[in-house]
């Protein structure tokens, strides 16, 4: 009978670290907005407070569970003419994605391998001049010329 107890002291402690990690299955992750472009990017993420991104600059975001980023780029320094980016912006993206477990990502793209790789490996819109999920899974950046100010 004692042995019985012993076998299952051991066996519990495991089985109960398991069962309490399990529910703690969102992560998050800290990736970035590269702004590789003359324009100013302002980014708010999950309709909270914006942020700016300078021209050749970057800045580190928290991703968290699923939710949504959403970026505009302006000719002009935000906030130059009467604080609304001096008539709107040139270019505007508005990007959801998900961080689970070890993985953060931007979901784009068709659901193929949604099971096996996540959305975002087989394009479906464009979504020029940002590329997502490059370097790193989870990362944006916007990248274009001031060409894109004088065709609006």
């Amino acid at each position: 009978m004692q042995k019985g107890f012993r076998w299952f002291g051991r066996a519990a402690l495991p089985v109960l670290a398991l069962a309490a990690s399990a529910g703690a299955a969102s992560a998050d992750c800290i990736r970035h907005v590269y702004n590789r472009s003359p324009l100013t990017l302002v980014g708010a993420q999950q309709g909270g407070p914006s942020f700016l991104v300078r021209p050749g600059t970057s800045r580190a975001i928290r991703l968290s569970g699923p939710g949504s980023l959403e970026l505009s780029g302006y000719c002009d320094a935000y906030g130059a003419r009467g604080g609304d980016g001096a008539g709107g912006a040139a270019v505007q993206t508005s990007l959801r994605y998900t961080a689970v477990l070890d993985r953060c990502y931007m979901e784009i793209g068709h659901d193929f391998f949604d099971r096996e790789l996540g959305r975002g490996f087989l394009p479906r819109d464009s979504i020029e001049p940002f590329t997502v999920n490059n370097p790193k899974q989870g990362d944006v950046v916007l990248y274009t010329d001031r060409a894109i100010c004088r065709s609006r």
